[in-house]
């Protein structure tokens, strides 16, 4: 079996340079409330072992442990029974495998990683490894596996850039960058204690084609969505001042009796043609239009006014005004035009209580700035489109999109700014060179319109 170094840009090094860890977002059933809840996975591609714990937000250690693997007998030792069953049996019993099967993965990919530095050590400890139990049916193919790409929904850290299965492949021109990370301030998990918020997840942008109407598929979810290749997901407070504007065009327009009945005239002819009248029934319609033209005029006045009409459009000036002191009347309405696009701001003061919120404050700036950003195809000569991004109001107590509240269709981030010093003044943690607060403003467009019928009328919601 060939070597194959992966990208595993998911995991990162602990103090032991064994030992790495990952972060999967899951679900944990409380009673009749299923949360999501960051887990922690400690895995050491020496001997394929890990561990599993709930993540305790800013407290000592990784939190509780969930389970412990080892692969030489296949062997799962529970810590806390009653944590565990809550994220990993009944609903959740699929997160298990799925867990678990990612980890073992990206164990592997880092364990030949190691093996890339002509390491011997590394050499052997790889070859124990896929003769483990747990290991030796994923030994013979895993360097074709991405390691984060068994469950995209749960997978906390970023996927791999460099196999096959990355986001793009097909689109080997322009750059892929970006992770699957969940991001969140604060970093605990704001949905484990019930607090609304909003979540921002970047997607991939798909072209819509040429396909119009029902064909055109169009959202995040369903089986016609258009969007699929998901990115990082961002986690932020509510902020105190939410709110939509739904509009739609409407424009004056007008037809004055001269140009209605040139109308009645075109469209019966058009009409006349299509129909058994054919080309002499349209010759007839036009005549008959034209002698409605004529009708108008049911006095000298009215024939002198509409001379001076006619007169004034040949040479484009006012001959009407001038000769009569009259305007033809206009038949002015308001009119339906099309609908609009929805635009939404929001503006968030982020200021981390340590070094790790810091961290991900930084990632959380640099994930939108890299994702609203067109890519360049390798040698520049052309530019994609920047990523999209779904935007949700999540109602803490059931991790469920806010009933009331409105939905978002698919949005454009169109300005994205940061004040580094919002306090007024330039400041910095000791040790490290992080600002101790930031503020970031943010505006998005929609980029489909809503719909009428968009709106169910059995549905417990605000809709759009």
């Amino acid at each position: 079996m060939g070597l194959q170094a992966q990208d595993t840009l998911g995991w990162t090094v602990q103090d032991d340079p064994n030992q790495y860890r990952g972060d999967f977002n899951i679900k944990k059933k409380v009673g009749t409330v299923n949360s999501n809840i960051n887990a922690i996975v400690v895995t050491n591609k020496a001997n394929g072992t890990h561990t599993v714990y709930e993540d305790n937000g800013l407290l000592e250690g990784f939190g509780t442990e969930l389970y412990n693997y080892n692969p030489d007998g296949n062997q799962v030792t529970i810590g806390s029974k009653t944590d565990f069953d809550a994220a990993f049996t009944g609903i959740n019993e699929n997160q298990f495998d799925t867990v678990l099967k990612n980890t073992k993965l990206a164990t592997l990919a880092l364990a030949k990683n190691a093996v890339a530095t002509n390491d011997p050590q590394s050499r052997a400890n790889l070859t124990r490894l896929i003769n483990t139990t747990g290991f030796k049916s994923l030994g013979k193919n895993a360097q074709e596996l991405n390691p984060n790409e068994i469950n995209a929904d749960i997978q906390g850290g970023p996927r791999p850039a460099s196999t096959s299965r990355s986001p793009n492949d097909s689109l080997i021109s322009f750059t892929t960058g970006g992770s699957r990370d969940m991001l969140r301030y604060p970093r605990q998990s704001l949905e484990a204690y019930g607090y609304d918020y909003i979540q921002i997840t970047a997607y991939e942008y798909e072209p819509s084609g040429i396909e119009v109407g029902k064909s055109l598929k169009t959202g995040f979810k369903g089986s016609n969505k258009r969007f699929s290749r998901k990115y990082e997901t961002i986690q932020l407070p509510m902020q105190p001042q939410l709110s939509e504007s739904t509009a739609v065009s409407w424009g004056g327009d007008t037809l004055n009796a001269a140009q209605a009945a040139g109308a009645r005239a075109a469209f019966e002819s058009i009409e006349s043609f299509r129909g058994d009248g054919g080309f002499r029934g349209a010759i007839d319609a036009l005549g008959d239009g034209l002698n409605d033209l004529v009708g108008l005029a049911k006095d000298d006045r009215t024939k002198q006014a509409i001379s001076a009409y006619f007169a004034g459009q040949a040479v484009g000036a006012n001959v009407l005004g001038r000769a009569t002191g009259q305007v033809i009347n206009p038949n002015l309405e308001l009119l339906f035009s099309g609908p609009n696009l929805r635009s939404f701001s929001f503006n968030f003061t982020l200021t981390p209580r340590d070094s790790q919120e810091a961290e991900v404050v930084r990632k959380i700036v640099r994930a939108m700035k890299r994702n609203m950003t067109p890519q360049r195809s390798s040698e520049a000569l052309f530019l994609k489109s920047p990523r999209i991004f779904e935007l949700e109001y999540i109602y803490g107590e059931g991790n469920t999109p806010h009933p009331f509240m409105n939905k978002f269709k698919p949005c454009a981030c169109t300005n994205f700014t940061v004040n580094y010093t919002p306090d007024g003044s330039y400041m910095t943690y000791r040790g490290q060179p992080s600002m101790t607060s930031y503020q970031i403003s943010m505006s998005f467009g929609e980029i489909e319109p809503i719909y009428s019928d968009e709106y169910k009328d059995n549905e417990n919601s605000m809709g759009f």
